[in-house]
């Protein structure tokens, strides 16, 4: 087994006990039923979180894919974007910084307060665009790997 592996293990068994220890710890501090309040509470807003990054997504992907138009056979283009005679009232976000909104809310919804506190920290924008980056370019290098 790689030592990669090894400490993937550790962490799977780590973390739910890391959740627990943080639970118990709060719960010394403020009870358990403020605990339970705040699981109900944050699982509501994730699932809140879910809900609107569904649909925010759905129109982000429908105004990305307006800009297109279907391709044309008298000039021989493929594909082409529509010039922006005129420019949205609005500015849309990028799909991909939409859909990171959905593990965002995910996060958030899971019982314990880790995985909150990285959902909340998901949703600020900046964050959303630094990992909407890397998976761009990880999936970039992905693509030109497998070209080879």
């Amino acid at each position: 087994m790689s030592m990669r592996a090894r400490w993937g293990c550790v962490a799977l068994v780590a973390y739910p006990l890391v959740e627990l220890a943080i639970a118990a710890w709060l719960a010394s501090i403020v009870g358990w039923w403020w605990v339970f309040v705040a699981f109900v509470a944050f699982l509501t807003l994730g699932l809140g979180v879910v809900r609107y990054a569904l649909t925010a997504t759905g129109q982000a992907w429908s105004a990305a894919l307006s800009t297109w138009r279907p391709p044309n056979e008298a000039d021989g283009q493929v594909l082409a974007i529509t010039s922006g005679a005129q420019a949205p009232a609005r500015r849309e976000r990028p799909p991909a910084q939409t859909s990171l909104l959905v593990p965002a809310g995910l996060l958030i919804a899971v019982p314990g307060f880790l995985t909150t506190a990285g959902g909340l920290v998901m949703l600020f924008p900046p964050v959303r665009a630094l990992i909407a980056g890397r998976l761009e370019r990880a999936m970039r290098r992905g693509l030109s790997g497998q070209a080879d």
